[in-house]
C-alpha cells in the first residue's frame, strides 16, 4: 500500500500537512501512513477534526475517538464542530451538500501549506459512477484527482479492502459512521448495490477505473489546452469569432463556447445548452441561456447578452427639403433607409413599438413580411423587440430601426418634403445613429 501512496504523494519537502481525521478506516490508515512517511517526505504532520453534530452521541464518541488516537500516536490535533442541519436549512442546501461545505470552510482555514484527505480508488469508482450517471461528460469521468490546489489525496489509488487490511496488520482500532451502512444516499446506493455486480465482473474494478481516470484526465487536460489557445485567437471586444469553428471539430469548438459562456454569464453550459450554442455559432439565430441570457450570431460573432443589455431609443424626425435626391440620384442606400416622403404618409406619423400584426414591405426587398419575421430573421434578442423604436401611419408601419422604410414611403427626385430619421440609443449599448 505505501507503494501505492508515494505514486500518488507529490509534496516538495518541509511542508506543513493536515491530515483529515474522521475516524473512520480510511482516515486512520491514512494518519499513519502519512506520520511513517514523514521523515522520508521532511513533513511536519498534524490532525484536524470535524464534528458535523449530525448522529448526536455517534458523532461525539468519533470525535472522543480521535482525541485518544492523537494523543496516543503524540500528533496535534485541531478540531471543528458547526451545526449542518442548521446550516442546510439556512442555504437550502442537501444535507451532504451542507456537510461538505462546513467541512471545507473548517480545512480551508488550517494553517497548513497542504490537507490530505483519506479518499480512496474505491470513493473514486463511486464517484465516477455517479457523475456517468448525471452526464458530466468527460470532466466528471476523470475522478477525484491525487491533487487539487492544497488538497491531496494520498490513498487515491488504495482500495478500501487494501486499506482495511492495512487496519489489521497495523493493529489500527477506527470507528464507523452508521449513515454508511444505510441506502439513503446516493453514494451508498453505488457502494451497496452497483460496485458489488462490477465486482463480479472484474474484481480489479477500483484499480481499472483508477488508471482510466488518469488516462481521461490526460487527454482532458490537453483538449482544454488547446481549447484556450483558440479561445484567445477568437475572443475579441464584440465577442467570439466564430468563423471556421466547426472545422476545429466539437471537441475543441464545445470547449471554446463552454469558456466564452462561463466568462460571460459565470456559468458553464450543459450539453444541451453547448449544442444549441453551437447550433448558432454555425448557422446563425439564437439560442436561451441560463439567467435569462440569450446567445445570438452577428455576421461572424457571437454575442451573449443580458435582459439588462435591452437598449432605450431617442428618436428625431426631422423635415427637409428634397435637395438631396435631386441633386444627386445615386444616394447612399444607408442614408434612403432613414428617409421618407413627408407627402405618401396616410394621415399622422407616429413613433411606437411593436403590435401585433405589424409587416411591412421594406424597400428593395420584394416582399412583405411580418415585423415577428424580420426579427427572427434577424435574430433580435427577445428582450429588445419591444423596444425598438417603429414609425406608423394610419396605414400600417412605415419604417423599423435598423431596418430601413417601407416601399409605399420611399423618396424619389419627385418628393418634394423628406423626414429625416435619426436615432441614438442612450442606454444598454454602445451610442449609435
Amino acid at each position: 500500500m505505501l507503494k501505492k501512496v508515494k505514486e500518488a504523494l507529490l509534496l516538495p519537502r518541509g511542508k506543513r500537512v493536515a491530515v483529515a481525521v474522521s475516524g473512520g478506516a480510511d482516515s486512520v490508515a491514512l494518519l499513519s501512513v502519512m506520520l511513517k512517511l514523514k521523515s522520508e517526505y521532511g513533513i511536519d504532520v498534524f490532525a484536524a477534526h470535524f464534528n458535523h453534530k449530525l448522529r448526536g452521541e455517534e458523532s461525539e464518541r468519533d470525535m472522543f475517538f480521535v482525541k485518544e488516537l492523537c494523543a496516543d500516536l503524540g500528533v496535534e490535533l485541531v478540531c471543528g464542530e458547526g451545526d449542518v442541519g442548521e446550516f442546510a436549512r439556512e442555504h437550502k442546501l442537501s444535507t451532504e451538500l451542507a456537510a461538505r461545505q462546513m467541512r471545507y470552510d473548517f480545512f480551508d482555514e488550517l494553517p497548513a501549506d497542504y490537507v490530505a484527505t483519506a479518499h480512496t480508488a474505491s470513493d473514486n469508482l463511486e464517484t465516477v459512477i455517479f457523475n456517468l450517471t448525471r452526464g458530466s461528460g468527460i470532466a466528471g469521468l476523470c475522478g477525484i484527482p491525487p491533487k487539487r490546489g492544497r488538497y491531496i489525496r494520498p490513498l487515491i489509488f488504495c482500495t478500501r479492502d487494501e486499506i482495511e487490511a492495512y487496519c489489521r496488520k497495523e493493529n489500527l482500532g477506527y470507528v464507523t459512521d452508521s449513515t454508511n451502512l444505510c441506502d439513503d444516499y446516493s453514494r451508498n446506493l453505488i457502494r451497496h448495490k452497483v460496485v458489488p455486480v462490477l465486482k463480479q465482473l472484474n474484481p480489479s474494478v477500483e484499480n481499472s477505473v483508477a488508471n482510466t481516470s488518469v488516462e481521461l484526465a490526460f487527454d482532458r487536460d490537453a483538449l482544454d489546452s488547446a481549447a484556450k489557445d483558440e479561445y484567445k485567437k477568437r475572443l475579441c471586444k464584440e465577442g467570439l469569432k466564430v468563423n471556421g469553428l466547426a472545422e476545429s471539430g466539437m471537441a475543441t469548438a464545445g470547449r471554446v463556447l463552454r469558456l466564452f459562456c462561463l466568462e460571460k454569464t459565470g456559468e458553464s453550459p450543459d450539453y444541451r445548452h453547448t449544442n444549441d450554442l453551437f447550433g448558432v455559432a454555425v448557422s446563425g439565430g439564437r439560442c436561451g441561456l441560463s439567467g435569462g441570457a440569450t446567445a445570438m450570431r452577428q455576421k461572424n460573432i457571437l454575442k451573449i447578452l443580458f435582459p439588462y443589455d435591452t437598449p432605450h431609443y431617442k428618436v428625431s424626425l426631422e423635415k427637409i427639403k428634397n435637395d438631396l435626391i435631386k441633386k444627386d440620384k445615386k444616394v447612399n442606400n444607408l442614408l434612403l433607409k432613414n428617409l421618407f416622403d413627408c407627402d405618401k404618409i396616410a394621415g399622422e406619423a407616429i413613433v411606437r413599438t411593436r403590435e401585433s400584426g405589424d409587416k411591412i414591405r421594406l424597400l428593395g426587398r420584394g416582399c412583405t413580411k411580418t415585423l415577428k419575421q424580420l426579427f427572427n430573421e434577424s435574430g433580435i434578442p427577445l428582450f429588445e423587440r419591444d423596444v425598438l423604436p417603429v414609425i406608423a401611419d394610419d396605414k400600417g408601419v412605415v419604417w423599423v430601426c435598423g431596418f430601413g422604410v417601407a416601399e409605399r414611403v420611399a423618396p424619389d427626385e419627385n418628393s418634394a418634403f423628406l423626414c429625416k430619421i435619426s436615432y441614438e440609443i442612450i442606454s444598454g449599448g454602445n451610442n449609435t445613429k
